[in-house]
């Protein structure tokens, strides 16, 4: 009988010490082989995603046999994906390409003059695609269509091979949080990360972004990470499989390098595990596997630098930079240009689970909110802060592997609460919240040019039938530091007084930013006065003798004529002044006529201006 109460004793001790650590940060691999995870489960389960993937990219981008223009291979993408043409196909010579093929897909040049393919990105995307990429191409052979590496056929395989990396990043994380949670929590927050953040958008629409593959490749570094420190005896082959990984992120994009300070702080216990940890890692026979790993993995990219400019290491991204004094936190977080909570508001959720976590004395919390803020940082420093035509801060996307953590303690925390009509709430919210980005996606208008204010924001919001916004005000803004979008504009470094770049006039510059609008295409009644801003330095003369001009034209006639000068503001040199005025519009005009305005030169003198605002009401 005392056998049995022992037994009975140690049963509820295990099954004790079992629930304890189900909720507990350090969750370890024993604890995790006796959960209730069933991996035969989680196989059927990501098959099934994965073909749902399957048909949600094909719906979205396939248009009467063809993938919808302008493509997949554009912009970014373009330079991102032409390795493999280059390789597989024409041999990297730039006169056997497709006439003017570069000019379709405004990305990699084809350099006339020297023969040679000329890519800005990396090669690590390209590395990963190379199987689905020769799939297309023999296929194409079999079927007897045309082998030329960009058509649509070759697409649809590129749509394919990123939702198969966008699956296979889910189902890593899902198997690191497993050993965290219990299956319906890790679960729960692959779903939310995969339909309430940007993944979505790369997955299913810009499928030859970096992104996804980013994503996958963090993914898998984390479990392997997670299954080595947890491991009793940690092999050889796990650490290569985990140097792997890490080094085709880097390779992938090379800013992906801060994801090694992983490897030194989760589950970190204490700062005296932390020298042990740095010990361990940086034992000379594991720092000489990574760095073999990484050496190997950067081998194609060193051949190609060399191919391209006679150097093996080489800076492929010629006047763009990092502003490391000039951060734009505020503006990557908040602006209503591609700021990451207004489109995306889930990510104050996952800083609730960093604080809670960091209530609770979780120092995985803490670093998870330092690498939020470090790697804000780091993105928020690039000359183009807000990173092109992005959805949303497109940069962090990736770096959602690293938030899963905190949402899964935030919704294990939500299911211990007793109060029912708060957890439906917290449920209503996520729901809402992946509406509200699958609402996005499918309104969708990628915006390139100029700089948003928050009425642009909104009419954006109105287009997704999301918001009624009345369109009593509108204000257009813009600091140059993005693609006009109207007509071409001069873009200078010099003297720019919001960040890196400005506009400029001189003696070849007689008119710059023109701007102009149907009347009334920009309220909903008629406009009536407009308010004009922007700020000018003079740095050859004490006056400019420029001219800021507002003109209606009806017809192609004059109707309406009014101008501010510059020299009523600015008469001192080297210096920014605002230059400021506000024009009414008589009723007489009729709003179907074309306002238009832009900045004279009559002198030829040469001047800086930035941060223009033109407002409407």
């Amino acid at each position: 009988m005392g056998e049995e109460q022992k037994a009975k004793s140690e049963k509820r001790k295990l099954k004790s010490e079992f629930h304890r650590d189900l909720s507990s940060e350090n969750y370890s691999l024993n604890h995790s082989i006796t959960s209730s995870v069933n991996p035969s489960r989680d196989r059927i389960l990501f098959l099934i995603l994965f073909a749902i993937s399957i048909f949600l990219t094909m719906n979205s981008n396939i248009r009467d046999g063809h993938v919808r223009h302008p493509g997949k291979i554009w912009s970014d993408a373009a330079h991102y994906y032409v390795y493999m043409p280059a390789t597989f196909i024409y041999g990297w010579d730039a006169f056997r390409f497709p006439y003017k093929i570069e000019k379709k897909f405004e990305g990699f040049l084809l350099n006339d003059k020297t023969g040679k393919v000329e890519i800005k990105a990396t090669c690590g995307e390209a590395i990963l695609l190379t199987p689905f990429f020769l799939a297309a191409h023999a296929s194409a052979w079999a079927f007897k269509l045309p082998m030329d590496g960009f058509s649509s056929f070759y697409q649809v395989f590129m749509l394919i091979g990123c939702v198969f990396y966008f699956v296979l990043g889910l189902y890593f994380l899902k198997k690191f949080l497993d050993r965290y949670f219990r299956h319906a929590i890790s679960l729960a927050v692959i779903l939310i990360l995969a339909f309430a953040t940007q993944l979505y958008f790369y997955a299913f629409d810009q499928a030859l972004m970096s992104h996804v593959y980013s994503f996958f490749l963090f993914s898998a570094f984390i479990y392997l990470l997670k299954v080595y420190l947890d491991g009793g005896k940690r092999s050889a082959t796990l650490f290569a499989l985990l140097s792997l990984s890490l080094a085709l992120a880097v390779l992938l994009r090379p800013t992906n390098i801060l994801v090694i300070l992983w490897m030194a702080f989760l589950d970190l216990k204490s700062a005296r595990e932390l020298w042990q940890r740095l010990l361990f890692f940086l034992n000379p026979k594991r720092s000489l596997i990574y760095i073999a790993i990484q050496f190997i993995v950067l081998v194609p990219q060193f051949l190609y630098w060399k191919y391209l400019s006679g150097h093996y290491v080489y800076y492929s991204y010629p006047g763009e930079e990092f502003f490391w004094g000039y951060p734009m936190l505020l503006q990557i977080w908040f602006s209503p240009f591609n700021g990451l909570f207004p489109y995306h508001p889930v990510f104050f959720l996952f800083l609730a689970g960093m604080v809670i976590m960091i209530c609770r004395r979780k120092l995985n919390g803490i670093f998870s909110l330092v690498f939020f803020m470090l790697a804000s940082y780091v993105f928020s420093c690039w000359h183009c802060w807000f990173y092109g035509g992005s959805f949303g801060f497109r940069p962090l996307a990736e770096f959602t592997v690293f938030m899963a953590l905190p949402l899964g303690y935030l919704i294990s925390r939500i299911i211990e609460w007793k109060n029912l009509f708060l957890k439906s709430s917290m449920v209503v919210i996520f729901m809402l919240l992946i509406f509200y980005n699958l609402m996005q996606f499918y309104h969708y208008q990628i915006f390139t040019a100029g700089m948003w204010s928050w009425d642009d924001f909104f009419i954006k919001l109105k287009n997704c039938e999301l918001v009624d916004y009345p369109q009593k005000t509108y204000t257009w803004k813009t600091d140059f530091s993005n693609i006009y979008g109207y007509e071409p504009v001069f873009h200078t470094w010099q003297h720019a007084r919001s960040r890196v770049i400005a506009s400029y006039c001189d003696k070849n510059i007689s008119d710059n930013v023109h701007y102009k609008r149907r009347l009334s295409a920009i309220l909903d009644h008629p406009v009536e006065r407009i308010k004009l801003s922007v700020w000018v330095y003079a740095e050859d003369a004490d006056s400019t003798h420029a001219i800021w001009v507002c003109r209606i034209d009806s017809a192609g006639t004059l109707i309406f004529f009014r101008s501010i000068s510059f020299d009523d503001f600015v008469n001192k040199k080297d210096i920014y002044t605002e230059v400021h005025g506000t024009i009414e519009i008589p009723e007489w005009v009729d709003q179907n006529s074309a306002i238009h305005f832009y900045i004279w030169n009559p002198k030829g003198r040469e001047f800086y201006f930035d941060d223009m605002t033109i407002g409407f009401e």
